[in-house]
């Protein structure tokens, strides 16, 4: 058995409340995301008599909301055998286990991760908490860093239809609008060209609805993990059908997405959902995806 395997038993024996949160959570939601660590539902564990946390080593104190691969070292205790990593305000915090010493701590048991940041953190302060454990579970005292976070910036429009996921997949934010129009990564705009005789309009492109982006095409991560259907000015009233359209999952099990239109930055309506291998196998064209929100627009 390898040693993390141990540890993460022995967290369990002590533990067993927060580690049946982290067997059946996998905090895909969580405001903070360690790799390679299991996740706990709850409020931190409390300061006892456990091992010290020797050093911690964060790159920078500035995040930003969907920020992912942001490097996280720390040196522990000797008898550390595990950490807990966690954000204030989070709903849950993370287990990873304790590593071999390195050469910048050769005395202490260390680990290196990596975290991640939801695009739903708000921008503010808060602290990021590191706490040592031992084999018996018993956790020492945390060791604070100050976190400034930079928000993701909210589209600007009469009407928004946005798609935000939670790992590195290519999902595809497909909008059809009243007119029957698809607006979506190969039809990015709703214009669509006068019947033959009639002169066009050079600038019909800006007054209708586009697509700002398409994240993480074809697996090529950006790290963005949002598409945006936006509309300047004011959108034509009716029904609009909104489809996510799961193209790739880039090597992931599943993915998380949360579907939401705005208009004149207020909340008309939202949904999640889940992609798996299933929506995966599915067509890609227009007319792709599940169905995730059928909302009249004023």
């Amino acid at each position: 058995m390898r040693r993390s395997s141990l540890v993460l038993a022995a967290l369990s024996a002590a533990l067993p409340s927060a580690c049946d949160g982290a067997s059946s959570d996998p905090g895909f939601d969580a405001l903070l995301r360690v790799e390679g660590a299991q996740f706990v539902a709850g409020s931190p564990p409390a300061s006892g008599s456990g091992p010290e946390v020797v050093s911690v080593d964060l790159s920078s104190n500035q995040i930003r909301a969907g920020e992912i691969g942001k490097p996280l070292a720390a040196a522990l205790d000797p008898s550390a055998t595990a950490a807990a990593i966690g954000i204030e305000g989070d709903r849950g915090y993370w287990i990873v286990p304790a590593g071999l010493p390195d050469v910048q701590a050769p005395a202490f048991p260390t680990f290196h991760v990596q975290l991640s940041f939801a695009q739903e953190l708000a921008a503010g302060e808060y602290a990021l908490d590191v706490r040592a454990a031992d084999a018996q579970g018993d956790f020492g005292p945390a060791e604070t860093l100050p976190l400034t976070a930079s928000g993701e910036p909210v589209p600007e429009g009469a009407l928004v239809v946005s798609l935000r996921w939670d790992t590195e997949v290519d999902l595809d934010l497909h909008v059809v609008d009243p007119a029957g129009v698809e607006i979506y990564k190969r039809n990015i705009n709703s214009y669509e060209a006068p019947p033959p005789g009639q002169a066009p309009d050079p600038t019909a492109w800006q007054k209708g609805a586009l697509l700002d982006f398409d994240s993480n095409a074809r697996c090529l991560i950006d790290g963005r993990r949002r598409e945006n259907v936006i509309w300047k000015d004011a959108a034509p009233p009716g029904p609009y059908l909104v489809r996510v359209d799961t193209f790739s999952l880039c090597g992931e099990a599943f993915a998380s997405w949360t579907v939401e239109v705005r208009r004149a930055g207020a909340v008309l309506a939202r949904a999640a959902g889940r992609s798996g291998p299933t929506d995966e196998q599915m067509p890609h064209d227009r007319g792709a995806g599940v169905l995730a929100l059928d909302v009249d627009v004023p």
